[in-house]
């Protein structure tokens, strides 16, 4: 291992996200811990994160301090993937779902106490190919259905005039265009048809507010979980409601899980789809593939 005295890190940070004593912040925690002087370097609106941690890469670094929303996170660990350079995450959006998931502090201060502790964790991401483009990597959920279409339909104006009212606006649009024919294969399986509500792939299982949506699912598992409702009627709402609130599965739920190693989602009509919580664009097609361990992190 080497001397702290030679060894570097970058910090990749969203300065519309972080705090305007962060810089300070980190700069002490490097001097104390005897780190030479850290590669700063701030996303841009063009590129949330990918080019600045392949310069980090090249640079050598030994660390990398990724520092913004999910987006940023995102980019930072698809770039980082099998690189063997370690990632410490400073949430500092608004979802902040990998810190939620990994239980990771969500100060800026705890963060980089966890960053410089040394311990770390091998975890897994999915590498997503969608509409046969560029494969990227994600390490929470992507997926299609109403979570997706009511971030869509969000009307960035409103929502600054009246607040969260505007996602429920949003969702009764989203509403009325579910549900939607979906093929989903499951490793070799057969296709399965559904007229689906939601569907998700999913790395790790919790989302905002402590929901945990895939009980079963840890960053480290070696598979990807894949989930798909499709409720219709009131009750079956009900069903998926109760079975969200004790996390076990109820009876006529309309409510499928697989565990896998790869999923082939087939969509008869373009729609949105999200990555770790924000809205990419429009696809007919997701495959997905756990890659198992890409990704060492800072954990607590």
């Amino acid at each position: 291992m080497q001397e702290s005295s030679s060894r570097q890190l970058a910090v990749i940070a969203n300065p519309v996200k972080v705090s305007d004593a962060f810089a300070d912040l980190v700069r002490k925690r490097v001097a104390d811990a005897g780190w030479l002087e850290p590669l700063w370097l701030e996303t841009r609106e063009d590129d949330p994160g990918h080019g600045m941690a392949q310069q980090a890469i090249d640079a050598g670094v030994d660390l990398v301090i990724a520092a913004g929303g999910d987006g940023t996170i995102r980019a930072v660990a698809d770039a980082l993937a099998n690189s063997e350079v370690t990632m410490a995450v400073v949430p500092a959006g608004t979802g902040n779902l990998l810190a939620r998931n990994l239980r990771l502090p969500l100060s800026e201060a705890g963060s980089l106490d966890v960053a410089f502790a040394g311990r770390t964790r091998d975890i897994d991401l999915i590498e997503l190919t969608v509409d046969g483009g560029r494969s990227e990597h994600f390490a929470v959920m992507a997926g299609v259905g109403v979570d997706a279409m009511i971030m869509d339909e969000v009307d960035p104006k409103l929502k600054s005039k009246v607040g969260p009212a505007a996602y429920f606006l949003a969702a009764g649009k989203a509403l009325g265009r579910l549900p939607m024919p979906v093929d989903i294969s499951v490793d070799h399986d057969p296709p399965r048809r559904r007229r689906a509500m939601i569907c998700l792939i999913g790395n790790v299982g919790t989302l905002p507010g402590g929901v945990v949506l895939i009980p079963d699912a840890e960053a480290d598992d070696g598979h990807l979980d894949v989930y798909v409702a499709s409720p219709h009627q009131p009750r079956h709402w009900l069903r998926l409601l109760r079975r969200v609130v004790t996390r076990r599965e109820q009876r006529g739920d309309t409510v499928n899980t697989w565990q896998a190693q790869r999923v082939l989602v087939e969509l008869a009509e373009p729609e949105p789809y999200q990555l770790d919580g924000d809205v990419v664009g429009e696809c007919r097609t997701l495959e997905a593939v756990i890659r198992p361990g890409v990704l060492r992190v800072c954990i607590p």
